[in-house]
């Protein structure tokens, strides 16, 4: 029988208190670096976990420590009841915070109903504020829809309301200072992410289109010379600044150009049941096998506790990681 930490934590002492929850692999967008203009074949409905099964894992593993749950897609909007979901799971004694990442597209039906279901914060996806270039990008006309669902949120008071920008040279990175301006008089906590080597996207396009970071930072510095540091939670993965005056706040998040590695806290579970202890590693450990043939809770925990012997100490997301303080590749893994 495998030993179980009296908490969750991985073989290098992070506890694991964060749980990013896939509701589904559909989605209403099709955006160029995620998946091919005609979309994805998608799995069986019975082949994604139930209400119940979430639940029910996610209730284990806030016995063991866990604190926060991010409900996440493909678009976990396009999932029927989900802000029933997140009620039940905002019930869960040890969960702290239930929070949701959209593409904003139907979040003008549904941010009552999660306000309603115990949510305070969002993150909303938003890769472009100019309605032609976000029909390139998202493939699809939505644009109104997805600011119609930022201006919903905002009406009904989330915060932080985290926009949520994945920048590309030559496509929207001269929209940075734009970007930052909405920060001026909006609530808004507006976050860079670097483009990343994942989903439907070459190495050579990759590089030609990755804009680091600190060349963000330095282009708001030039506009605005007294950007603020904020002091950042060490598990934190933004670096984040407040433009003098602004009611919100800007963020960078790197996970190319300085990695937040070493305060990891978080595993991914897939729609269709599998624990994923490292975003760019390709070990997946299944769980919905375990928990449709009857296990009990302590066997479901033992089954993550194997899983989280594979979370690795640092991944560069190009097939590199370290485990134990080696360096593997991922088909020296097996991956």
């Amino acid at each position: 029988m495998i030993p179980l930490p009296l908490a969750l934590a991985d073989s290098f002492g992070r506890r694991l208190e964060y749980l990013r929850i896939s509701l589904t692999d559909r989605c209403n967008l099709r955006c160029v670096y995620c998946m091919p203009e005609e979309g994805v074949p998608y799995g069986d409905l019975d082949d994604v976990l139930t209400f119940e099964e979430i639940e029910r894992v996610v209730r284990v593993l806030a016995s063991a420590g866990l604190k926060k749950v991010r409900l996440t897609g493909g678009e976990p909007l396009v999932r029927k009841n989900t802000p029933e979901l997140t009620a039940r799971l905002a019930a869960i004694a040890g969960v702290h915070e239930v929070t949701l990442t959209t593409n904003g597209i139907l979040l003008a039906r549904d941010a009552q109903a999660l306000w309603d279901a115990g949510i305070r914060r969002l993150n909303l996806s938003m890769d472009t504020l100019q309605p032609e270039r976000f029909v390139k990008l998202a493939r699809r006309a939505e644009f109104a829809r997805a600011r119609e669902g930022l201006e919903t949120a905002l009406a009904c008071g989330f915060s932080p309301l985290k926009l949520n920008c994945v920048l590309m040279r030559g496509i929207n990175d001269d929209e940075i200072e734009d970007f930052g301006r909405l920060t001026l008089e909006r609530p808004l906590s507006v976050r860079f992410l670097e483009y990343m080597p994942i989903g439907q996207v070459s190495n050579a396009q990759w590089r030609a289109q990755y804009v680091p970071n600190d060349e963000v930072v330095a282009r708001l510095r030039a506009l605005w010379p007294n950007l603020e540091p904020l002091e950042d939670a060490p598990e934190s993965t933004s670096r984040n600044f407040r433009i003098p005056g602004a009611l919100g706040t800007v963020g960078v998040i790197n996970p190319i150009s300085h990695k937040f590695c070493e305060g990891c806290n978080r595993l991914r579970l897939t729609a269709n049941g599998k624990l994923v202890p490292c975003l760019s590693d390709n070990f997946e450990y299944d769980l919905m096998g375990p928990l449709r043939t009857s296990c009990t809770d302590h066997e479901l925990l033992e089954h993550v506790a194997t899983a989280l012997a594979h979370k690795p100490l640092q991944s560069d997301f190009e097939g590199r990681l370290v485990y134990g303080g080696s360096l593997r590749t991922m088909s020296q893994i097996g991956g």
